[in-house]
């Protein structure tokens, strides 16, 4: 059997080699091949356009998830300073300017971070090159933006100003003592003022620096305010003292109207923080509740902290979002994280030991700040992993889902987040 097998082998072998060419399909060698590279040509071109077509969609869905941060001033930052390098920037840890810095005076807006200390407002790139160094003689200064824009102000006096993270754009006196502000992100901004005759007054200014509103507050002192998007309407909220117990109120501003369009009183709560989650809900951060109010339905929904102590707070503009860290032992120990959507409801509850003294929310990730070390959670309140924050952190701002910046006592630190 094995010789027979041999055999009908031996015959096929000579049959191939009697012909002039080996192809598959009958065709000469030289055309098969021609063909072949044609065909593959063909598939390349088309695994071309497929890869294109994916790219493309990739970024559109890049660009929409950081609409916020896509503007041309971040773009031209994010060119100048990380792709080409330009700029002095030796990377993190970086030297403070100045002396001293308030929490609240530091943020990121994308990959840049800012600041307003004691004698500067300072901008960073991603790899720490200054974007900007602007002297500041304000005995107490408050720092708010919206993206790009910037609001400086100093607390208790006149003096202000206007710009981005690249440049100062203008500087000016208030017309009276301010006690607060606000800008968005077209550039209009708001200063509430101390004034004769009332105990606040709202004057509010478009990006050219035109007066364009103003509203006196008879019964209240403003100490928080909200400009929406448009510049056509805006939050105050204020607090007075009736029977020797505080009252809280909220007014809801429209531009074109004389009046407030709404009234809100609070008993025994004072709001710290509002802000708009879009532009018809508005979250309000108090001191024995915080709120989200629907404008269109006029209707303010309470999250009641039933006797815990705020310790730290957060809003997340771009996602709609806040979070609260309230302590259930009263002296700042032993936190419950509480997260919220842009109708109030809630997304996470999470109970910890922890003393929180900073929080963060980027995206679907919340950093919580206690004693030297960050914990990542996600939207739900689960932790994800902790890390190192340095020695003296005061606050942390997310600017990635797994990166950090951190504000120490004399410099600024970037802190890698990595899963446990």
């Amino acid at each position: 059997m094995f010789n027979q097998f041999r055999g009908k082998y031996s015959k096929k072998k000579a049959k191939k080699l009697n012909r002039d060419v080996i192809s598959y399909e009958e065709v000469p060698l030289d055309n098969y091949e021609e063909e072949t590279t044609r065909v593959s040509a063909m598939d390349a071109k088309k695994v071309i356009k497929i890869l294109a077509v994916v790219a493309v969609l990739g970024l559109i869905v890049f660009a929409f998830a950081n609409r916020e941060n896509l503007t041309p001033e971040n773009l031209s930052n994010w060119f100048k300073y990380d792709v080409l390098g330009q700029g002095e920037g030796g990377g993190y840890p970086a030297s403070i300017i100045g002396t001293k810095i308030d929490g609240n005076n530091f943020i990121t807006v994308g990959t840049n971070v800012a600041y307003a200390s004691d004698t500067s407002f300072v901008s960073l790139s991603s790899n720490a090159s200054v974007i900007q160094n602007t002297q500041l003689s304000y005995s107490s200064s408050a720092l708010v933006n919206s993206g790009n824009n910037t609001l400086i102000y100093s607390i208790g006096s006149k003096a202000f100003q206007v710009g981005t993270l690249n440049e100062l754009q203008f500087n000016g006196d208030a017309q009276g003592d301010i006690f607060v502000g606000d800008i968005n992100n077209a550039g209009d901004y708001a200063l509430v003022t101390q004034t004769s005759g009332y105990l606040s007054k709202l004057y509010v200014y478009n990006k050219d620096n035109q007066q364009i509103y103003a509203y006196s507050f008879a019964d209240y002192y403003i100490n928080a305010f909200a400009l929406n998007s448009s510049g056509t309407g805006g939050i105050a909220c204020g607090i007075s003292a009736e029977s020797g117990s505080l009252q809280g109120i909220v007014y809801v501003l429209d531009f074109s109207s004389e009046e407030p369009k709404e009234k809100y009183t609070l008993d025994e709560n004072v709001i710290y923080k509002t802000e708009y989650l879009n532009n018809n809900q508005v979250c309000l951060i108090g001191n024995t509740a915080s709120y989200v109010l629907d404008i269109p339905a006029g209707k303010l929904n309470e999250n009641k902290y039933n006797q815990m102590t705020l310790t730290a707070f957060d809003v997340n503009e771009d996602a709609g979002t806040f979070v609260l860290s309230l302590s259930r032992s009263g002296d700042g120990h032993s936190c419950n994280l509480e997260s919220f959507n842009s109708a109030g409801d809630v997304l996470g509850k999470q109970e910890t030991d922890l003393q929180i003294t900073s929080l963060s929310m980027y995206k679907g990730r919340i950093a919580a700040l206690s004693n030297d070390t960050i914990y990542l959670y996600d939207a739900q309140g689960k932790e994800i992993c902790s890390e190192n924050a340095g020695n003296g952190a005061s606050q942390i701002r997310l600017f990635h889902e797994n990166t950090a910046f951190v504000l120490g006592i004399n410099e600024i630190r970037k802190v890698e987040l990595k899963n446990n």
